[in-house]
């Protein structure tokens, strides 16, 4: 009998309150971890200045509501690039790494989430923007190593599409302190069949994100089981690959009523998927 996988949320999922209120919400609706965001805001981009007593105030938090802190969706980058062909944008990208590996080092994170944008909307991508974001991201696992951080790779659109693509990168810098970290739902919305292209990741994937999808739409409110994701292939591939990671409901919260319904919602239809395609390899 598999054991019952690492179940988490991703913070954008809950309104946002004090820690200790959204790591109270996470155990109500049944979740093992909470998924912090470090995205481009200007509000979530100070949390890398935190001082060690306010890092140690969240670390608190979770051990008193029995939550584990295992991973960040560290997206700041899209703001600020590692292939952007501005220098202090440039530069700008690679403080932010350092501090989030510090960051993530004290909580006692394990693996940080990296967009595979090697620039998002600041200029063209060509040739140079991508061999620049590998180059600055061989500098990002030389940081993750010496503090014992694992970063992994989203396979996102407009650069590294697929599972597949962010591979070839993985196997160029070629360090067990660089994975993959894929979100079938992106993948599927790019009209890319999920399961197969998850597969090319088999040994390399550390955690998956989990939400349902639309063709062409990149859109994290939609209910779990009304989209067009073969979650029940996706698990049984995960299951074939060996992988015993965390699996994390990315959602977003939209402030409307019912918002916990929705996740203990999400909670309960990938525990029934589970089951079902587990049931269905017997």
């Amino acid at each position: 009998m598999r054991e019952r996988p690492i179940l988490g949320i991703y913070e954008k999922a809950l309104q946002p309150t004090s820690f200790d209120q959204m790591f109270a919400k996470t155990a109500q609706c049944g979740f093992d971890c909470f998924e912090m965001s470090l995205d481009g805001t200007q509000e979530k981009l100070a949390r890398l200045d935190w001082t060690h007593e306010q890092i140690e105030q969240v670390r608190q938090a979770s051990l008193r509501n029995g939550v584990k802190l295992l991973t960040t969706c560290l997206s700041g980058h899209k703001r600020f690039p590692l292939g952007s062909s501005d220098p202090s944008i440039l530069r700008h990208g690679m403080e932010i790494m350092q501090k989030a590996i510090d960051l993530c080092g004290e909580l006692g994170i394990r693996v940080i989430q990296v967009s595979g944008f090697d620039v998002y909307d600041q200029e063209p991508r060509t040739a140079q923007t991508r061999a620049r974001f590998v180059e600055s991201l061989r500098q990002c696992v030389q940081m993750a190593e010496r503090a014992c951080v694992m970063l992994a790779i989203e396979p996102v659109e407009g650069n590294l599409l697929t599972v597949r693509d962010t591979l070839t990168v993985v196997n160029s810098i070629a360090s067990p302190w660089l994975q993959i970290y894929p979100d079938p739902a992106n993948i599927c919305s790019l009209g890319v069949e999920p399961v197969q292209d998850i597969a090319c990741g088999k040994g390399h994937i550390v955690a998956v994100h989990l939400r349902d999808s639309l063709l062409h739409r990149y859109d994290a409110t939609i209910p779990f089981g009304t989209g067009n994701l073969d979650f029940e292939g996706v698990i049984r591939k995960l299951d074939e690959l060996s992988f015993t990671g965390p699996m994390i409901v990315e959602m977003w919260n939209t402030g409307q009523p019912g918002d916990l319904e929705m996740i203990t919602q999400a909670r309960a239809y990938l525990e029934y998927i589970i089951r079902k395609a587990r049931d269905a390899d017997v």
